[in-house]
């Protein structure tokens, strides 16, 4: 593998965008490895690092996290002159959950092509194949119904999904003569090995726990990357109340409920048929008005562009405020929602 001496890598795929840094790791054999992140207080011993030459190992591999914290031209210029004059002795890695950071930084890459990489959450069709093919290279089969359950429930990347399902081969593995994992395995394993996800969060805000909902939050915030999950949380939500608005627009074209639980109203919609998923989406219908669920669509969408423009430090306090808007929304007025529902 050629390597780039300075790399971009953004999006918020974790799990591909770590098999990427592994494998120029790998290219680089045994090299130090240096991490920083951009909110901290991080560019004196950065650029140190930077310039320093290792007598004892021929390549040095620093990354930058959090890249997107960089946004004005005094934190940008130093880094874009360093990508002009790269150390021959180190690989820089610069990283960011979204997929765009300051432009000035992007544009001193001077191979785009190769240097700048974008790694983007999969279609939904493509996470349960990526299951489905986990499972059968460990000799086990996963029933459609497991293999939603594992998408619905854990967070959104490849590198979480690995985890959940590296376990579960173990834990099935304890069962002799076991071979296909059933919905009914996930729901036994996830319970005992349960942590707060997104999902989780929304079917707090589906009931309109107002204090169960907050303190999820604040678990998923401290269990986790805080910076990561902050920039992608609204967007995640959005995506679990779009659903429900396909069930009220499936409900208000004459369906029953169940038959709307499992229509596809929007292309990107998947089916609600496990049993725990239908029991928070028909408390959350019983909760939300259609126009509820406008004005949160509208509501997550401007909370996303602000939380990805404000810093770290006060993402958890916008993140609070989002759920309290959510969960007080009824009879709330709409101004556009075309952006939305187009």
């Amino acid at each position: 593998m050629e390597l780039c001496p300075v790399y971009i890598l953004l999006g918020p795929e974790k799990g591909l965008k770590g098999d990427f840094i592994k494998k120029i790791k790998d290219s680089l054999g045994g090299c130090e490895v240096s991490r920083f992140y951009a909110f901290e207080d991080y560019e004196s011993e950065f650029f140190a690092q930077l310039e320093n030459k290792d007598l004892f190992a021929e390549r040095r591999l620093i990354i930058l996290d959090e890249a997107q914290e960089i946004k004005t031209k005094d934190r940008a210029n130093p880094i874009v002159r360093y990508i002009k004059n790269p150390s021959e002795t180190v690989t820089l890695l610069i990283l960011s959950s979204e997929l765009y950071i300051n432009a000035d930084i992007m544009a001193a890459i001077p191979d785009q092509k190769n240097g700048i990489v974008k790694f983007y959450e999969l279609f939904e069709n493509r996470k349960g194949e990526w299951i489905s093919a986990y499972f059968g290279r460990n000799g086990m089969r996963i029933s459609r119904e497991a293999c939603d359950a594992i998408v619905e429930r854990v967070d959104n990347n490849l590198q979480e999904f690995e985890n959940v399902c590296s376990q579960m081969v173990i834990y099935i593995g304890t069962v002799i003569g076991k071979k296909e994992v059933t919905y009914s395995d996930v729901e036994e394993f996830l319970t005992h090995t349960r942590h707060e996800t997104e999902f989780t969060l929304f079917a707090y805000i589906a009931e309109k726990r107002l204090e169960s909902a907050l303190e999820c939050l604040h678990a998923i915030l401290n269990s986790a990357d805080a910076g990561t999950v902050s920039a992608v949380l609204a967007s995640r939500l959005s995506v679990y109340f779009r659903r429900l608005y396909s069930v009220r627009m499936s409900l208000q074209e004459g369906m029953s409920v169940d038959d709307a639980l499992r229509n596809r109203y929007f292309s990107t919609d998947r089916a609600i048929t496990m049993p725990k998923d239908k029991a928070i989406y028909k408390a959350a219908l019983s909760n939300y008005t259609i126009e509820d669920i406008q004005t949160i669509l509208i509501l997550l969408a401007e909370y996303d562009i602000r939380i990805k423009e404000t810093g770290t430090t006060l993402q958890q306090i916008l993140l609070e405020k989002c759920v309290v808007d959510i969960i007080k929304s009824h009879n709330r007025k709409v101004k556009n929602t075309s952006a939305v529902f187009a």
